[in-house]
């Protein structure tokens, strides 16, 4: 979702998770700083809640969880600390029992928006690859049918899916789908298109 300005004081990790449980609205947390979160649109959360069940489906009965929105995932290291609330993301490990931080995902899930496409590309797609358990990151566009992945063992190779009859694979999860399921909810108009600028990217 989209931030909004940051509060200029910087603060702890500690301070701001004690402030977290009890403020009405969500911030995401970044090296001292906080970003108020403001609200999805109907298009986004139906692919958020789509996506979600169908990952909750295929993984039901097996130890890893999938979670949606609300819950924080933390990246701390030598660079920085940065508490996101991943649009989807799944765990696999018994020690994320905390009830409200995860520290262990192995496959985050951001659907863009226009406002917060260029901070999903970049400073926070950045931050996610710091954390040695994600194997996987997942962009998924809201407006225009357009999924890219992001895989550690490929040194973050970069797959574009922009077919709706192509197959997506998540390797971290062994799941697989066509394009168009993770937009069943949402489904497009009859004439939408990519952007101009991004008609030369290729599936693969």
């Amino acid at each position: 979702m989209p931030p909004s300005a940051a509060h200029k004081l910087p603060i702890t990790a500690a301070e701001y998770l004690d402030g977290e449980t009890r403020s009405e609205i969500r911030h995401e947390f970044v090296d001292g700083r906080i970003y108020g979160m403001s609200g999805a649109s109907l298009r986004h959360n139906a692919i958020c809640l789509e996506t979600a069940a169908r990952l909750n489906e295929h993984l039901r009965g097996g130890p890893c969880r999938t979670f949606i929105e609300s819950v924080k995932v933390q990246i701390s290291d030598e660079l920085g600390e940065a508490f996101y609330y991943p649009d989807v993301f799944v765990t696999c490990e018994a020690a994320d029992d905390d009830s409200h931080v995860a520290r262990h995902p192995i496959l985050v899930i951001e659907v863009l928006s226009p406002s917060t496409s260029r901070n999903d590309r970049g400073d926070k797609l950045a931050t996610y690859k710091r954390l040695p358990s994600i194997q996987e990151i997942v962009l998924i566009e809201q407006d225009w049918p357009e999924l890219v992945i992001y895989r550690r063992l490929e040194r973050w190779k970069r797959h574009i899916f922009t077919q709706p009859e192509s197959i997506v694979r998540l390797e971290s999860i062994a799941f697989e789908a066509p394009l168009a399921a993770f937009y069943q909810s949402a489904p497009f108009p009859t004439d939408v298109q990519r952007p101009w600028y991004l008609i030369n990217r290729e599936d693969g």
